[in-house]
Formats: structure tokens, C-alpha cells, sequence
């Protein structure tokens, strides 16, 4: 892959790459939170600074985001988040321990808007068994798109898995942080949240 003059590609040394036989280790009894598809950083940079006593990871497909990630890591030096790559639905499901994420994020992921191509979209009925797999105990979900139709489609998928809750935090995050989520808010494009968690009887 060419990257541009000015990246480091040095920092991607310390990402942690795909492997499928490799546990990430998250027995440290902090909170562990993740977002799916973290873009340059800009979201999750913002919740490891804000709570220090959480333990974050970024998930892309794309080394040159993960580079722009670690450079905002190493100018803040951020201690409490690290940085995945690879597809979120292998990562999720072969390199962490079930029950062991507090919190995931997935924030204006690709909608893939042609209808042909929606069976690419990585909301589904199996990515729902991994999200339930993972998820510790009253932990959360928080899925947020521009895309109506994949909206509808994700609380279909929620609202019919009696395994899953709808919630609404007191606070939601500014998801406007987020690489998507400036470009959104610029263009004034409104967009979707849902939030859920297992019920407390799984």
C-alpha cells in the first residue's frame, strides 16, 4: 500500500494485527471498550483521555487510519488505548475473550447504499451472535448511522433477538467527534442511534 510522504509507518509496529489464534488480553479488570471502524482516532482518542480508567481499542481495516491513530496516541501520550487490524467480525470473534467487552461502539460504518450490495453490510444476524458472545454482563452497544434504511435494519435485527434490550443512556456521547461524524455534522445530514445491551436475565 503507498502512504503519503508525511506518515510514519513505523507506528504501525505497535498495532495489533489480525491473528486468529492470538487472545487479546483484557484481564486487567478495567472496563473494556471498542470501536468498530475508528477511523483516524478522533472518537476514541477523546473517551481514553476522558476516562483513564477504561481500556480502549480501535478496530480499522485501513493502515493508514491506524497510523493517524497512533500519532494522536503518541502526541497525547495516551497509555489506556490500543489499535487493531483487521475485519471487525474476525477480530471481534477470534481475538477476545467472550464476556470480556464493557462497551462497543460502531459509528457511521460503511452502509454499503446500494441495494445490491447491502448483503456486504456487517450488521447481521451472525454479527449479532459474536456482539452477544463478547459482551460482559450489562454491557452496551451503541450503533450510529446516516442511513435510515440500515437503521431500520439493525433494530430489526435487535428488536426480534430476545437476547438484547433497547436502551437509552441519561448522556450520549458527541458522535460528532468522530471522523464521519464531523463530515455529517458540516453537511447537516441528521442521523440514527441505537443503543442496547443483553437483558439482565442472559
Amino acid at each position: 500500500m503507498k502512504y503519503k510522504k508525511d506518515y510514519d509507518i513505523n507506528l504501525l509496529e505497535d498495532v495489533i494485527k489480525y491473528d486468529h489464534e492470538n487472545i487479546v488480553q483484557t484481564n486487567s479488570g478495567r472496563p473494556v471498550i471498542v470501536e468498530i471502524g475508528c477511523g483516524n482516532g478522533h472518537f476514541l482518542i477523546n473517551k481514553a483521555v476522558e476516562n483513564v480508567g477504561n481500556d480502549y481499542f480501535g478496530i480499522d481495516r485501513k493502515s493508514d487510519r491506524l497510523i493517524r491513530c497512533r500519532e494522536k496516541e503518541v502526541k497525547h501520550g495516551i497509555k489506556n488505548v490500543k489499535w487493531m487490524h483487521g475485519d471487525a467480525f474476525d477480530v471481534l470473534k477470534d481475538m477476545f475473550d467472550d464476556f470480556s467487552i464493557s462497551g462497543i461502539y460502531m459509528l457511521f460504518p460503511d452502509p454499503w447504499p446500494k441495494r445490491k450490495h447491502h448483503k456486504k453490510r456487517l450488521f447481521k444476524n451472525d454479527f449479532a451472535d459474536i456482539i452477544f458472545k463478547k459482551l460482559a454482563a450489562k454491557g452496551f452497544f451503541i450503533f450510529v448511522t446516516d442511513f435510515a434504511d440500515y437503521y431500520v435494519e439493525v433494530c430489526g435485527i435487535i428488536s426480534s433477538d430476545p437476547r438484547f434490550e433497547v436502551t437509552r443512556p441519561d448522556n450520549l456521547d458527541d458522535f460528532s467527534i468522530s471522523l464521519f461524524g464531523e463530515r455529517w455534522q458540516k453537511e447537516n445530514r441528521t442521523y440514527h442511534i441505537l443503543v442496547f445491551g443483553k437483558k439482565n436475565d442472559r
